[in-house]
């Protein structure tokens, strides 16, 4: 798998990934995703749970362009394992 990036200053980055690399960055972006959303529940400071919740929102797009929806939505973990 290849993802090429666009940065705001227009210069992109390119990231080659194996199918199990692939696998294991989804993998670990769902957890994290899924973490998030826990702390910006937990979070009782205002500004502190904006910056959770624009951290969560880049994350969820990255894991959408690697073809992975959050892990909230799959149910699932690895091959199967309930998170």
């Amino acid at each position: 798998m290849s993802v090429t990036t666009k940065r705001s200053t227009g210069r992109t980055t390119d990231l080659v990934l194996t199918e199990q690399e692939s696998n294991e960055l989804r993998l670990a972006l769902r957890t994290y995703v899924n973490d998030l959303r826990i702390e910006i529940a937990h979070t009782d400071r205002y500004e502190f749970r904006e910056e959770l919740k624009a951290s969560r929102a880049v994350l969820e797009e990255i894991l959408r362009r690697l073809g992975g929806a959050p892990a909230a939505m799959t149910g699932q973990g690895r091959q199967g394992e309930a998170e």
